[in-house]
């Protein structure tokens, strides 16, 4: 071969190495803006002690989320101006109210929690399956879109032991196993 195959063979090669470095260089960049993005996640938990669902909204990203927007599929049922006249309405008052204007901010861990359904109310004015959506930004002002669809058919097939007696001494009983397990849990038996 001559000088002039070697020299474009070196050309070729250097071009390839070039746009691999290129590439890897996007891909390292990508990478990082995933890993310090703000994560906004909807979920539905039992609540401790009862059959309730607990709506949780948190960001489990490393950075903070700016002007979230929360939207419902399908809404939730417009409450407004009419009397809350049990624990399910001001539970759905509350989320609305909550989440009808953007969020300002929401830094990372930081937890919004609400009584989603009572599982004592008989007349269930929220849907048993639900998509929450979140449009947000993060400090650099990038567009975010996550979305969940969240059921609660799925959490009540959850089995557990629940407490029984409404008694005072069962109550007290109650009471103290709950203080022993919380000492227990900051270390001290």
């Amino acid at each position: 071969m001559d000088v002039t195959t070697w020299t474009a063979i070196g050309a070729v090669a250097t071009a390839v190495t070039a746009v691999m470095a290129i590439w890897t260089l996007w891909a390292l960049r990508q990478d990082s803006r995933d890993r310090t993005r703000p994560v906004m996640v909807a979920m539905l938990k039992q609540a401790v002690l009862t059959r309730n669902f607990e709506l949780h909204i948190v960001n489990l990203g490393s950075s903070v989320a700016k002007n979230i927007q929360v939207t419902f599929e399908p809404e939730l049922p417009n409450l407004s101006g009419t009397i809350l006249e049990n624990a399910q309405s001001f539970a759905v008052w509350s989320i609305q109210r909550r989440y009808e204007k953007p969020i300002p901010s929401l830094p990372p861990g930081q937890v919004f929690d609400n009584i989603y359904q009572d599982s004592e109310n008989d007349d269930q004015s929220v849907p048993d399956t639900i998509a929450v959506s979140f449009n947000y930004r993060d400090d650099r002002n990038r567009k975010y879109f996550d979305k969940y669809v969240l059921s609660t058919y799925v959490l009540g097939l959850q089995t557990g032991a629940y407490p029984s007696t409404d008694s005072e001494e069962g109550m007290n009983r109650r009471l103290v196993k709950a203080v022993e397990s919380i000492a227990r849990g900051l270390g001290h038996p």
